[in-house]
């Protein structure tokens, strides 16, 4: 079996690395860390939201190295190639097409709700699959032209999962990273895709492949050994790291915080991309049976929800962000009053300052997402919280981790209305232990560790 995650800090490793054999990162993702837009003939740099993004973009900003990415922003062609005088960007410029068939049509509607578990969502289409292709073998040219023969090429996620392929067909020798986020499925659900046998095989190419919790690590090993067959190899090359975050960032006190709203009222925050996998409405529903199933809280809370824009003007989710406002507006008319609104709803998007003070004032997160691969959210809110709880999805995978939280299932209303309740009645003492044992974990097991751990593997292989 491959070494597996760990508690061992190791801190010098990556340094000690690349002070000894002088080679620089490759970061590859489908999305940069940020793009350029232009409006009204002024070009604005936007900072793209996503925690991977966010995490990333701390590594590469304090160890240097090259970023490839996928220059999505409409003014991203004015800047194909930059130096920030941190790090190198090169983005790659795709055609209306390429992007609808690589991003929108394969990526988000074949592999997202696949590897999710959403089957009643999945979509194939041959020639989006076509388009897949054509889109990870250009980042494989742009790769190959970039790197020298000291780069570990680092490659990131379900989007571009044939480019370790398209890399070894080209005759790149570099020591191949590969990181999937989001949850490796069982074996059985995983044979449903067509392309099952080119994708497993291109990221087993890979010298290292990583995952963030045993279960997605052992799916895709058992994918493997249905689709091809048992290989020990691969199981030497495959390990279990969970994606930090940069705790000290979160957690340093902060100043000039503005004033906290909602006096003697409790508040129950979630912040969320708009998307079906994070159980919105299903939330909102268990909001609506916790204010029924408790009247003694009436009056006693706020739900604080804030929803981030994502693929605006894709007909799903433009009629999923109807379904929840609709819910939400019902529930408000219903059991609210002039002096109270159950739900406080914020459809946009919010700097990493002001989400902060958005964290520092939620004394319960309510992330309840209906599966997701890690989830940096809540393990920036136990960063920043001085006094609160956490009610956690069992189906995202940091729930394995984050021992502290309250465990809930986001498919039962009842069980997260009572959770909800357990933690509107839990004594000081009791959230302040969770809370700290938490706070231990995240602070040892940060970014950086993460990056450390994943680059010593290649040591070994």
């Amino acid at each position: 079996m491959a070494t597996q995650y760990t508690e061992g800090y190791q801190p010098n490793i990556f340094i000690l690395f690349r002070s000894t054999n002088h080679v620089s990162i490759i970061m590859v993702t489908s999305r940069g860390p940020y793009s350029y837009e232009k409006k009204f003939n002024r070009i604005s740099k936007q900072e793209n939201v996503g925690g991977v993004s966010i995490g990333l973009k701390k590594i590469i900003e304090r160890d240097g190295g090259t970023w490839i990415c996928w220059g999505d922003g409409n003014a991203d062609h004015l800047y194909q190639d930059e130096n920030n005088n941190l790090y190198k960007i090169k983005r790659i410029l795709l055609s209306p097409r390429e992007k609808k068939g690589f991003y929108d049509d394969y990526s988000n509607s074949t592999l997202w709700p696949l590897f999710h578990y959403f089957r009643e969502k999945i979509e194939h289409d041959s020639a989006a699959y076509g388009q897949y292709k054509q889109v990870n073998k250009k980042f494989a040219e742009v790769i190959k032209n970039t790197a020298t023969s000291d780069d570990i090429i680092w490659v990131h996620d379900y989007q571009l999962s044939l480019v370790p392929y398209y890399l070894k067909e080209l005759g790149v020798k570099n020591k191949l990273i590969f990181t999937w986020h989001i949850p490796w499925v069982s074996s059985e659900f995983y044979t449903m895709l067509p392309e099952r046998v080119e994708i497993v095989k291109s990221i087993s190419l890979c010298n290292s492949i990583t995952f963030h919790t045993p279960k997605y690590r052992t799916n895709f090993i058992h994918s493997y050994d249905r689709i091809i067959g048992y290989d020990r190899a691969l199981e030497r090359k495959t390990f279990t790291f969970p994606l930090g975050i940069d705790y000290q960032s979160f957690s340093h006190e902060q100043k000039d915080l503005k004033k906290r709203p909602f006096e003697n009222k409790k508040i129950i925050f979630s912040i969320d991309r708009l998307d079906y996998t994070k159980g919105l409405v299903e939330r909102v529903h268990a909001i609506e049976t916790f204010i029924k199933k408790y009247p003694e809280f009436s009056e006693k809370f706020v739900y604080l929800m804030i929803v981030t824009p994502s693929r605006i003007g894709v007909k799903e989710y433009d009629k999923l962000k109807e379904r929840l406002e609709m819910s939400i507006g019902r529930i408000n008319g219903l059991y609210g009053n002039l002096n109270w609104v159950p739900i406080v709803y914020m459809y946009r998007k919010i700097n990493s300052d002001i989400l902060k003070t958005y964290y520092s004032w939620g004394d319960i997160a309510l992330i309840t997402p209906m599966k997701d691969g890690l989830n940096l959210v809540s393990m920036e809110y136990v960063a920043v919280s001085k006094k609160g709880i956490l009610i956690l999805s069992e189906f995202a995978g940091v729930s394995e981790y984050l021992k502290g939280s309250i465990k809930t299932n986001p498919n039962s209303d009842d069980d997260v209305s009572d959770k909800i309740a357990m933690a509107m009645r839990m004594p000081d003492s009791e959230i302040l232990r969770r809370l700290k044992s938490m706070k231990e974990f995240l602070k040892k097991h940060d970014d950086r560790w993460w990056a450390n751990k994943i680059l010593a593997t290649l040591v070994k292989n």
